[in-house]
């Protein structure tokens, strides 16, 4: 008897022992250019003698940490965009390393399906940012999982994923959640739902902002070419990263061609995949834009769901949430029939509340579009100081005088009221003594009359006031109508606070920090406004004086 115990342990241990093997995925890419084509290095865990398995994919560029890396000074004297500019400002500052948010989650009855990124860790190739490069050789791994590509042992034997369904789901945060749609954007057979969480749907939009340069929020000075070091595999690829400095266009902040190929909303329409998108309202680093753009990009046809949390940039702290993306990739991998879309598709943590709201769109439905005027026709001149001072210093003491920004407040709201989508501001100015500048424009709530709590902000470049592929250099004292959307934000003010637009140059945590005194002029009335999301009227965006 003793020794039948001991067979069928032997045996239910060998039934359900794991496999973990290492493959080497081969790319259509040969982007280092030595005449062989990329390897991409695949770790797996498996069930041993389990057939049509399905699998869970994730893919980064950090599977080994990361290089030494110089970030750019943020501190210039003129705007590289400046005519007067003489490239002498901009200097670099070493830092001991970049971190980024990795971050490795096992879903039950699924195989783990591990890659490092094209040109990182284990993987041969060379990085190049978001492009079209890393979304093929990402790709390869899901076609050889479906039988259409090769993938090699460490001898080089070739080796069969005949064990798996083809069926696939990915999932990942930062970096390693913006690969899941970077896949998805091929229409890949096999790619069946996508869990991108804190992602990059626009590059530009990561290190650039409405024709100005900025920082993804915790690394000043970071842009595409700082992060391609730091991810690169160890002593390669100069020439490629060279390339990438070459062609990001710090020196303008205009959308080129280099950015335009790692833009993936034009491609959204082509998404097979099921797609859960997760964001935090908290999230500077990967600004939540992201993520909303995505999400109306998406077609109509795609199963979707959006969870906007309270968090920063990381996996949601949310209880429900972990639970809800296994029976995300239960129901659109293993085709399970469950309560995953049973709720509306649509839950927000508002900013200032820790509170779930659950809902039907994005905007919230209760809400209705209005267009207000800022001001009274008058004009406000603004003196430069971002340099000097974090915008949340200027948001002190709003109905007082001061020069070095412009504060516009509401009337004290006569109910709760939420605000939720997207802020377009209208702006009339000139600048008056430089041929460049930051416009930097927030949202904030004032509960009473000292200190304002930043709800949303945003920024621009004036010299892209007719579109944001070619910036012109400002006439000094010439008016000139600049358009553009802040950061997307849900949240609620309370009946008797107020809402308050605050108008200055440089944002001190966010744009390059020119030497101060750059003067411009707002013209506030008719001429500038906003269009905002609300549940209830706002009336009267006027500054007010003690």
């Amino acid at each position: 008897m003793k020794a039948l115990i001991l067979c069928l342990m032997f045996y239910s241990s060998f039934v359900f022992a794991n496999i973990r093997e290492v493959v080497y995925v081969e790319s259509p890419t040969d982007t280092d250019k030595d005449g062989k084509l990329d390897l991409i290095y695949v770790s797996i865990d498996r069930a041993s003698n389990a057939k049509n398995q399905h699998v869970i994919y994730k893919n980064s560029p950090y599977a080994e940490g990361g290089n030494q890396v110089d970030f750019y000074s943020t501190d210039v004297d003129l705007l590289p965009q400046d005519e007067a500019f003489d490239g002498k400002s901009e200097s670099k500052m070493t830092a001991n390393s970049l971190i980024k948010e990795v971050k490795a989650e096992a879903y039950q009855g699924f195989a783990d399906v591990y890659a490092h990124s094209l040109g990182t860790g284990k993987s041969t190739g060379c990085p190049s940012v978001g492009d079209i490069s890393e979304t093929l050789a990402a790709k390869a791994v899901i076609d050889w999982l479906n039988g259409r590509a090769k993938a090699f042992d460490s001898s080089g034997k070739e080796v069969k994923a005949d064990w798996a369904s083809g069926n696939v789901g990915m999932i990942g945060v930062s970096y390693n959640g913006t690969l899941p749609t970077m896949v998805a954007t091929t229409g890949v057979e096999g790619l069946k739902a996508i869990v991108p969480i804190a992602a990059i749907s626009n590059w530009y939009n990561y290190y650039r902002a409405n024709g100005l340069v900025v920082n993804p929020g915790g690394y000043e000075g970071e842009d595409a070419d700082v992060l391609g070091r730091y991810i690169v595999r160890k002593r390669a690829c100069e020439n490629e990263l060279q390339n990438i400095t070459k062609l990001m266009g710090r020196e303008h902040g205009d959308f080129n061609k280099f950015w335009q190929d790692r833009n993936y909303l034009p491609q959204a329409k082509n998404i097979k995949a099921a797609v859960f998108i997760a964001h935090g309202q908290s999230d500077w680093n990967v600004k939540q834009k992201h993520a909303v753009d995505l999400w109306n990009a998406l077609s109509a046809d795609t199963p979707k769901r959006m969870f906007l949390h309270s968090g920063g940039h990381s996996y949601p702290s949310d209880r429900g949430f972990r639970n809800n993306v296994q029976k995300w990739f239960d129901h659109y991998v293993k085709g399970e029939l469950n309560d995953i879309n049973d709720k509306p598709a649509v839950r927000v943590n508002t900013v200032n509340e820790n509170r779930v709201m659950e809902q039907e769109s994005w905007p919230h439905e209760n809400t209705f579009k209005q267009v207000i005027p800022l001001g009274l026709n008058d004009i406000h001149k603004v003196v430069d100081i971002g340099a000097d001072k974090r915008l949340e210093v200027l948001t002190q003491a709003p109905t007082q005088k001061n020069s070095e920004r412009v504060i516009l407040l509401s009337d004290k709201l006569e109910a709760d009221t939420l605000f939720s989508g997207t802020v377009k501001v209208n702006l009339m100015l000139s600048v008056l003594n430089r041929a460049a500048a930051n416009i930097t424009v927030a949202i904030v709530k004032y509960s009473g009359s000292s200190r304002g709590t930043i709800m949303t902000r945003g920024w621009a470049d004036p010299q892209n006031y007719r579109n944001l592929s070619e910036g012109e250099l400002l006439t000094r004292g010439v008016k000139y109508n600049l358009s553009f959307e802040i950061e997307p934000k849900q949240f609620k003010l309370r009946k008797g606070e107020r809402l308050g637009v605050l108008l200055t140059s440089t944002d001190n945590k966010y744009t390059l920090r020119p030497s101060t005194g750059t003067e411009l002029e707002f013209f506030l009335g008719d001429d500038s406004s906003i269009e905002l999301f609300g549940s209830e009227s706002v009336s009267n965006l006027i500054e007010r004086n003690d």
